[in-house]
């Protein structure tokens, strides 16, 4: 079903950021954060009454974007990542709870030409991949991040010198080493890849090569495939395989093709049930 059937949109208007909320007691409150790098809270319960029109959720200044929304326990330290490199990691409550039309405040100070590329929830044994618009990343002991006061700069979380030759921070997120990501390319290329395969490196490091990017493409963004997703996932593809008829490989065409079942095949099954019959009478 395209999601037009689910919400009515304005002329111009499009989706820029989804969380999925299995009840709207998940969590205390919905973060929000634009491009320009402001930011706002608000209680989670005030959506839990949303119509199919929609609801304002913040208002936006000309030029700016909603760009992340995420699910927020009111104790939570958030951190955020810029274009050019920057990162900074705040606490939750150092932005206040607003109503729903409130604009936010400024969460991070950028640079002219800078802008925000990632919100993500810290957890105690993550770690913050980043990737390039070139196909450059690493991870990043979250640890290495201390906590700053809102509206600050943030501290380097790449090498800046390197900057001309492995590209812009596409995106950013906090990911454990069981997981999995998905980095996916503005011409639609993917590459899957296991969180433990990447490099871990300090925060003023380039990261190392992990997509071959062509020159008129560049990564637009990164999934991240958790491990409580992952396990289901391999446990249906396992199950599935069970159940695959039997096949057999056609030596005239090197096909493969499901086994057939033969006449004497069919008839042994005939005298099998006639047998079971006679045994029950």
């Amino acid at each position: 079903m395209s999601i037009v059937n689910l919400i009515s949109l304005e002329s111009g208007e499009r989706i820029t950021a989804a969380v999925s909320v299995p009840n709207f007691e998940a969590a205390e409150f919905i973060t929000f954060a634009t491009v320009k790098g402001l930011m706002k809270r608000v209680p989670l319960s005030e959506f839990a009454s949303v119509r199919n029109s929609g609801m304002l959720a913040i208002s936006l200044e000309e030029g700016d974007m909603l760009g992340w929304v995420r699910l927020t326990s009111g104790k939570d330290d958030l951190i955020l990542v810029t274009a050019n490199g920057k990162a900074l990691r705040i606490k939750e409550n150092c932005i206040r709870s607003m109503g729903r039309v409130a604009r936010g405040v400024t969460a991070i100070r950028m640079k002219d030409g800078d802008r925000l590329t990632s919100l993500e929830v810290v957890t105690t044994d993550g770690f913050l991949l980043l990737i390039t618009e070139k196909g450059f990343g690493k991870r990043v002991n979250l640890n290495l991040y201390r906590t700053q006061g809102r509206g600050t700069h943030g501290v380097a979380t790449i090498k800046k010198e390197m900057q001309a030759s492995i590209g812009a921070i596409a995106t950013a997120r906090v990911v454990t080493l069981e997981d999995e990501v998905t980095i996916i390319t503005t011409n639609g290329v993917m590459l899957r890849l296991a969180v433990k395969s990447i490099a871990s490196q300090g925060r003023n490091t380039k990261g190392v090569h992990l997509m071959k990017i062509e020159k008129t493409d560049k990564v637009a963004t990164l999934a991240r495939i958790s491990d409580t997703e992952a396990e289901p996932k391999a446990k249906e593809k396992k199950s599935e395989s069970q159940t695959q008829p039997e096949i057999f490989e056609n030596e005239d065409k090197g096909e493969i093709a499901p086994k057939e079942e033969s006449d004497e095949d069919l008839e042994e099954d005939e005298q099998v049930s006639e047998e079971s019959e006679e045994d029950e009478e």
